[in-house]
């Protein structure tokens, strides 16, 4: 039996790699875990960091340190809750990646379906969702 950990990982990897590629060709200065926080703020303007970091299934350091890269690159503001955690807005010049960064997406989700095809991608996505939900 193939180790399914392993080869979730591996998925996970190339699917990064690709985003950080498809970013780089856009010509955009984003890393993939700063695409993800966007995303996230996308939805959910204002939400505390401690929060994306659970949203995102990230350790709360690794985000703040995404957080604070993105600050410097003027896409997020933010603004101090208590001495553990910051709320994290966009920046005008934040939200102005929004429709490139929902094309990218939306490209990358079409490949992919394309690829795997809209049953078995359904099945997967019911798998993964099984598997996240066991304790």
């Amino acid at each position: 039996m193939p180790n399914v950990g392993c080869l979730i990982g591996s998925v996970y990897q190339q699917q990064l790699s690709g985003l950080s590629a498809a970013l780089a060709d856009a010509g955009l200065d984003i890393i993939p875990s700063e695409y993800l926080v966007l995303r996230s703020l996308y939805s959910h303007d204002g939400m505390q960091q401690c929060d994306v970091a659970a949203l995102l299934g990230k350790d709360k350091a690794g985000v703040s340190r995404c957080v604070g890269a993105m600050e410097r690159k003027g896409l997020v503001r933010t603004e101090i809750v208590s001495h553990k955690c910051r709320r994290v807005w966009l920046t005008d010049r934040g939200w102005e990646l929004e429709p490139v960064l929902l094309k990218i997406a939306g490209e990358r989700h079409k490949a992919l379906k394309q690829l795997v095809g809209d049953k078995d991608m359904e099945t997967f996505v019911k798998v993964l969702k099984l598997i996240l939900t066991q304790k």
